[in-house]
């Protein structure tokens, strides 16, 4: 692959499965303007670009399986779904009754996918799903989650619509809601035992069970955020152009030095590598120095 293909593609999303290996889900330029469904999955592995392979649907969330073997799981906006490992693609069952899958996260070592409607469903085993959903909204009831996060499997996160945040245990959900009404993008279960919430308009909520509050920045931020990652003892926030960490109560632009990079969206990392996926961009920070791939 060229050094400079990211000019015909955008990056959509990433999981970085070690410090040197992420996958990407990317689209063709051209086929995406055209609405044509189709996703394009590739990878950054030891400071090379790698092929891995296509599909002609649209993906829209994947996650790094270790359980019950290790591997990359990649999910469908209408549920399609197939893993890949050591260059081999598996098509597995299409998740039944999934309509508009959003995002996807390893727990506990396994992957949880989550979506429109409140559903969430977990990859139990090879080919297998079991069907975790919280409660169905009403006939009229506009609802659904867009992030997962966890600690593990009976302490779990997913936010949405509606400004919803709601946990499982591991037989109930519950919900924790009122805090706002906005649409809530990105979870985070962090290290330093706080859950992050992110989402439209500068939206921040930070707490644990029953008990959040919001942020209120000290200069009015009021981007939408779209990934959250707590790594080396800070909490990283992205929205579509800016990068940066949370101080108190206020948001520090991070120093990219002379690094000409300008989407931010997604957040991941793995053994102690940050990445940032952006539509134009993809970006590794060791902890020390901040790398950019064309």
């Amino acid at each position: 692959m060229s050094d400079n293909f990211l000019d015909s593609r955008y990056l959509v999303q990433g999981a970085a499965r070690y410090a040197d290996l992420v996958y990407l889900i990317s689209k063709a330029r051209g086929l995406a303007d055209d609405d044509v469904p189709h996703s394009s999955i590739i990878a950054m592995d030891r400071d090379k670009w790698a092929d891995a392979f296509n599909t002609n649907w649209n993906a829209t969330a994947i996650a790094i399986s270790k359980k019950p073997s290790e591997k990359m799981v990649l999910i469908g906006e209408d549920g399609q779904v197939c893993s890949y490992v050591g260059g081999v693609r598996t098509d597995e069952k299409s998740l039944a009754n999934a309509p508009m899958i959003r995002s996807a996260s390893s727990i506990g070592g396994y992957v949880y996918a989550c979506g429109m409607k409140r559903q969430v469903f977990k990859r139990v085993d090879e080919n297998r799903w079991t069907d975790l959903s919280a409660p169905m909204p009403g006939k009229s009831e506009r609802a659904g989650f867009e992030a997962i996060s966890g600690y593990s499997e009976k302490e779990i996160y997913a936010v949405g619509w509606n400004g919803e945040i709601w946990k499982f245990d591991g037989s109930q959900w519950v919900n924790f809601d009122g805090l706002t009404n906005l649409i809530l993008t990105s979870v985070c279960c962090a290290d330093d035992g706080q859950v992050y919430v992110a989402g439209q308009q500068g939206t921040l909520l930070i707490g644990r069970n029953e008990q959040w509050q919001q942020v209120e920045f000290e200069d009015g931020e009021n981007e939408d955020f779209w990934g959250l990652s707590y790594f080396q003892g800070r909490l990283y926030l992205s929205t579509m152009t800016n990068l940066y960490t949370l101080q108190d109560q206020r948001l520090i632009p991070v120093d990219l030095g002379d690094l000409n990079c300008s989407t931010f969206f997604a957040l991941t990392h793995a053994e102690q590598v940050l990445w940032s996926v952006g539509s134009h961009d993809l970006l590794a920070y060791d902890g020390k120095q901040w790398r950019a791939y064309k």
